[in-house]
């Protein structure tokens, strides 16, 4: 149950001196992408008086960077870079937070940063550096609850190590919608009653370590075919079925006080607001979570140059439509001068009374209160904590592979083909890794795992969307093996080549298996597939269990983790 909290006296006394400028600042959290600060990041926190940096170490800083949907080649424009920034150790990032941290501890106030970041799971980790897990799909796989709290935990020991306090997850969405682009294996699962009881143990685990949680993204995108960062869903759920779904996890959360912090759907919701994105609507924000569920934490919106706010409002007056709705913090990772328009539009909305004073400051009160309880204001910079040393703990270590193993799933076997053997002659089809490449992360980790337990296995690597010349070589390759292990991971900016490949199993009789990290025939799974293994997420401890998996020395022990089957 929640408890009435006393007034906290000293950051009363820190927002009575804070300027204007400053508390603006304060509701932004702005981007640091790359591994190096370049000139904009000191001027967001010594200029703008930012509040905190959202991190994307693997992106490269000044580069062009735009959400392109794969589909339609539509745009909404971002800079930051996609662009891969170089290999850094969790070292060498932590040494880069801290020289950050002490350029904002001596600004005037002493306000300190708040980094935040995400690590939902496989490709979608920021801290490729540490120890990571399948997405929450595979943790709901797990048939365990616990390990919910696990991952948690570890993944909030490790984050504090290299300074990092603040995470975007977990993913509370109902993923009830198979069709679902964007969401899916970010989801635990398509009942909300699951949903709610791994994401309460995965707050637990945040808590404990010491991280702050934001649940994502209100009141619940799952029932949506529409990603997003390109265009705006639409939820057409009546309010009825919205409060025993989507918002159940919330609510179930709020009440056992486990939420510091909440982030908003770019959606519209019909049933609650017709007219504008829950980012941007004062019923959803003020008049649901606010009134209605009594949420008293700090509501963040997602980023503001997704296409599915940028193009509808454009980004600078979104951001402070956003704040005038009932939004505590802006997340805004433009870095070009959508970040001083940003401020211009936000200091017009003070001047023209659309936002008052005495919402600002109760806006910065959730806010700085959150990072005094969470320690900011004390044990920010963690000097002498060595962040190898954390990850590289034969604890969190095993807990990732036990993860890996646990999560697997074996879906089709219907040639029983599985398990394969050391003298099969095999051909292990992998799509290019385009998202990290380290000495631990890199293409072809599935095939060098399978080298630990056969010398007869052959590497083909082709694109992550097949080109021609890729499906020209794996039809040439078909029938010089006695079995085929194909690749058809998926990522919501690539999609996958589930279209191709049912085809291709049309064409052959080669045998061949297919691996998929997501476990809806909707989106990366052929319905003609005879053997299909699911692991939830490509990542080196995935891959080494896979291996092992595929050749009968790993039990792959995963459940289905959803009511819709394949």
């Amino acid at each position: 149950m929640k408890t009435c909290k006393p007034r906290n006296t000293f950051i009363d006394g820190l927002i009575s001196r804070m300027t204007l400028e400053q508390k603006i600042g304060a509701v932004l959290t702005l981007a640091f992408t790359g591994i190096t600060p370049t000139q904009n990041v000191y001027d967001y926190i010594t200029k703008y008086h930012c509040g905190g940096l959202r991190l994307t170490p693997v992106a490269k800083a000044g580069a062009s960077m735009q959400y392109i949907d794969p589909k339609t080649g539509t745009t909404a424009t971002k800079t930051g870079g996609h662009s891969k920034a170089p290999v850094c150790t969790a070292a060498d990032y932590k040494a880069t937070l801290d020289k950050l941290r002490k350029i904002a501890k001596a600004r005037p106030l002493g306000l300190p940063l708040h980094f935040s970041f995400d690590q939902e799971g496989s490709i979608g980790s920021n801290m490729y550096f540490a120890n990571t897990f399948p997405y929450p799909m595979g943790i709901r796989a797990t048939n365990d609850p616990k390990i919910a709290y696990l991952v948690a935990n570890a993944i909030a020991e490790q984050s504090r190590a290299i300074g990092v306090h603040w995470i975007h997850s977990p993913d509370v969405d109902i993923n009830s919608d198979p069709r679902n682009p964007e969401i899916g294996v970010r989801a635990y699962s398509d009942k909300a009653e699951e949903v709610a009881q791994y994401a309460i143990e995965a707050c637990k685990g945040f808590k404990d370590g010491r991280l702050i949680a934001t649940a994502k993204h209100f009141p619940g995108r799952g029932a949506s075919i529409v990603d997003a960062h390109y265009e705006v869903p639409t939820i057409d759920v009546d309010r009825e079925t919205l409060f025993a779904r989507e918002i159940l996890p919330y609510k179930e959360l709020i009440d056992r006080d486990l939420l510091p912090a909440i982030m908003i759907a770019h959606s519209i919701f019909p049933a609650l607001d017709p007219d504008n994105v829950a980012t941007v609507s004062k019923p959803i924000i003020t008049g649901i979570l606010r009134e209605e569920l009594g949420f008293d934490g700090v509501i963040t919106t997602d980023s503001m140059t997704m296409g599915g706010i940028s193009k509808r409002y454009g980004v600078a007056n979104a951001c402070a439509m956003a704040l005038e709705a009932g939004a505590d913090l802006v997340l805004m990772k433009a870095q070009d001068h959508l970040v001083e328009d940003t401020i211009a539009a936000i200091r017009s909305f003070i001047e023209e009374g659309r936002i008052t004073m005495e919402e600002m400051d109760k806006k910065i009160y959730r806010i700085l209160n959150l990072k005094y309880e969470y320690g900011l204001f004390h044990d920010y910079a963690q000097d002498d904590t060595d962040p190898e040393a954390v990850i590289r703990s034969s604890k969190l270590t095993q807990l990732a592979k036990d993860v890996a193993k646990r999560s697997t799933i074996i879906a089709r076997n219907e040639d029983n083909m599985l398990p394969l053997q050391s003298d099969e002659r095999v051909l292990i089809i992998e799509q290019r890794n385009n998202f990290y490449n380290t000495p631990k992360w890199h293409s072809g980790i599935l095939y060098e795992n399978c080298l630990n337990y056969s010398s007869n296995v052959t590497y083909l690597e082709v694109d992550f969307n097949w080109s021609e010349e890729d499906l020209a070589a794996i039809k040439a390759a078909l029938s010089s093996y006695d079995k085929i292990v194909i690749t058809n991971y998926y990522d919501r900016s690539s999609l996958c080549n589930k279209d191709t490949l049912i085809q291709l199993l049309a064409e052959t009789d080669a045998k061949i298996v297919v691996i998929t990290t997501n476990p809806y025939e909707e989106i990366s799974i052929p319905h003609n597939a005879r053997n299909v293994v699911v692991i939830f997420g490509n990542t080196p401890n995935t891959a080494e269990a896979l291996a092992g998996v595929l050749y009968g020395k790993i039990n792959a022990e995963g459940i289905w983790p959803v009511e819709y089957h394949a």
